[in-house]
């Protein structure tokens, strides 16, 4: 509908409504909740609201920048095993993404290549968890933020905008409740674990 001003009131909720449902389902005591995904989570609200305002793109891309370091963080975490076998297929997504946007940045080069570089880290690292949920959470942000590139460099359009924003927002959600059945099968495994001792 390009309704632009809408965004103004509607973009800044997205994060707290996440934020709660993490908090709600997780069920954890708040000193519990993993810092790592909630400072993912905080900095990805921070980056939807400076990207509502002309200025704020840079800052945008340096707390969404933050964003996936703090996931990659969480993903090494709770790491399980390597998955060196994915790598050529990281580095395809990233070469090609590279090559294909390279030619329309200007200025922008660096930042951009930076940010692809973390984006398919991050990618990376949930592979290693082996959890479905994470890995399907990180390929929805890597599309999402790679066609959002594409939208402000390339070519814009409405119809790429809700890309986007469907995108991210199911990667989000799915990212959240990922951890969330993290947390819950490693609160089980600790309770579980003192009986087998006492056994």
């Amino acid at each position: 509908m390009d309704h632009s001003s809408w965004r103004f009131f509607t973009k800044p909720l997205l994060l707290p409504i996440i934020i709660w449902f993490y908090f709600t389902y997780s069920q954890q005591n708040v000193f519990r909740i993993n810092q790592w995904f909630l400072s993912g989570l905080i900095l990805s609200f921070l980056g939807d609201v400076f990207l509502l305002f002309g200025w704020g793109f840079m800052p945008g891309l340096g707390s969404f920048l933050l964003a996936h370091i703090c996931y990659i963080a969480y993903f090494f975490k709770i790491k399980k095993k390597n998955a060196w076998s994915w790598l050529p297929f990281v580095f395809l997504y990233l070469g090609s993404f590279i090559y294909y946007i390279y030619p329309y940045l200007n200025e922008m080069k660096i930042p951009v290549v930076i940010y692809g570089i973390t984006i398919a880290t991050m990618l990376y690292f949930s592979i290693r968890t082996y959890s479905s949920l994470l890995i399907l959470g990180a390929v929805l942000f890597v599309i999402s933020d790679s066609v959002l590139a594409i939208n402000i460099f390339v070519q814009h359009s409405i119809g790429k905008e809700l890309v986007v924003m469907i995108t991210y927002v199911l990667a989000q959600l799915i990212l959240v409740l990922g951890v969330v059945g993290i947390e819950k099968r490693t609160e089980l495994f600790d309770k579980v674990k003192p009986y087998e001792k006492k056994r």
